[in-house]
């Protein structure tokens, strides 16, 4: 049976719980399953999806007492995190002292872990207690510091599988907490109500908890490893580090495609006044570009676009490709597509960053080849 708590009749710690976590700025309640009311309607409705009657959630609550009691669990729940912070950081300090004492006097640690004074790594997975050494745990308590920090400035998502059992641990410690020393009554259920709410999907951590048949050894999880390449994870924790998307694909570009720019520095100018490039700045710098832009004369053979009147606007067939890749991969060098003319003309080209004589920003369209053939590449 699920516990209840009167949110009409709370006592002063209770009440105390609930003002501490007020200060828990990072953790949105809707987290914890409160949908809203009149008080948070005018910060929170952007959050809020509405029911199939065009109603807000809060609707759906049978009375205004039920909305007011899972206002006060979502109250309680926060405060109970805020509590737990330090609780389990200062005793996760005190097993890595003790753990680093047992390894130097070559005691064991499998006693400790499993013994009663153990105060938070005897909340990891059983499974792998093998894996519990002062080294480990103390890189687990800069993961659980990390998740403590991000629920006071925005707490999103876990990056690794040792942020997300920090965030058990945490709210765990934290519903223990406030069952005993506030009287919350919050009990498994709005444990599991919390978990749900700051992990989205607990299957990794069910399954970490979940015993190995017999006389099988667990495959250890990839503790500190990050779940997404572009998150960013303490270099203590995972000291190989893991670039970002972007930076990947910035890497398999520069390797496999990255084009250089034909006319650097002073040969811009050249170029320019011989007639190899066309500037097409005046035109780009209405709605595509701020720095010059100018074309190779060669694509603009190939496309068709010589001797064609000025009302003709051709160079959107150009740019309007050119912007968009260069919206979509701003830190790439180069920036290879097909350009269409007006009568069916294709053409490889690139458009390329580089600097002018005076090193300030340009862009230039180079052709690179007709559509059909592998591109030219340049020696």
């Amino acid at each position: 049976m699920a516990p209840t708590i009167d949110p009409q009749d709370l006592t002063p710690k209770q009440i105390e719980l609930i003002n501490e976590g007020r200060k828990l700025e990072g953790i949105d309640l809707t987290m914890f399953g409160y949908f809203g009311g009149p008080e948070l309607q005018g910060a929170c409705i952007g959050r809020m999806q509405l029911d199939e009657d065009g109603q807000l959630p809060a609707s759906n609550y049978d009375s205004p007492e039920d909305r007011l009691e899972a206002l006060v669990i979502a109250q309680l729940l926060r405060g109970a995190l805020r509590q737990a912070i330090p609780i389990v950081l200062d005793g996760l300090f005190d097993d890595v002292f003790a753990l680093r004492t047992i390894e130097a006097a070559g005691g064991n640690l499998q006693e400790y872990i499993s013994s009663a004074g153990a105060k938070v790594v005897d909340m990891l997975p059983p499974a792998y207690r093998r894996h519990y050494t002062a080294a480990f745990l103390q890189r687990f308590a800069v993961a659980a510091a990390e998740v403590a920090s991000e629920f006071e400035l925005g707490w999103h998502s876990a990056r690794t599988f040792a942020h997300e059992l920090a965030v058990y641990c945490i709210a765990k410690k934290g519903v223990r907490n406030a069952d005993t020393e506030y009287g919350a009554n919050l009990g498994a259920v709005n444990l599991d109500r919390a978990t749900v709410g700051l992990l989205e999907d607990r299957t990794v951590l069910e399954q970490a908890y979940h015993r190995a048949p017999d006389g099988e050894e667990p495959e250890a999880p990839a503790w500190f490893v990050p779940y997404d390449p572009a998150s960013r994870v303490n270099a203590y924790l995972y000291p190989q580090g893991m670039p970002t998307t972007e930076q990947v694909d910035l890497l398999e570009h520069q390797v496999t495609s990255e084009v250089p720019e034909k006319y650097p520095g002073p040969a811009r100018q050249r170029a320019l006044r011989t007639g190899d490039l066309v500037d097409i700045s005046p035109y780009a710098s209405r709605q595509y570009f701020l720095c010059p832009v100018a074309v190779e004369k060669e694509v603009l053979e190939v496309l068709g676009f010589t001797d064609l009147p000025d009302e003709a606007e051709w160079e959107d067939l150009l740019l309007q490709i050119a912007w968009h890749g260069a919206a979509e991969h701003p830190t790439w060098k180069s920036y290879d597509y097909i350009a269409p003319g007006f009568d069916g003309e294709h053409a490889y080209v690139a458009l390329v960053a580089g600097t002018d004589e005076m090193h300030s920003p340009v862009l230039t369209i180079q052709y690179l080849g007709e559509v059909g053939d592998e591109p030219e590449s340049e020696e």
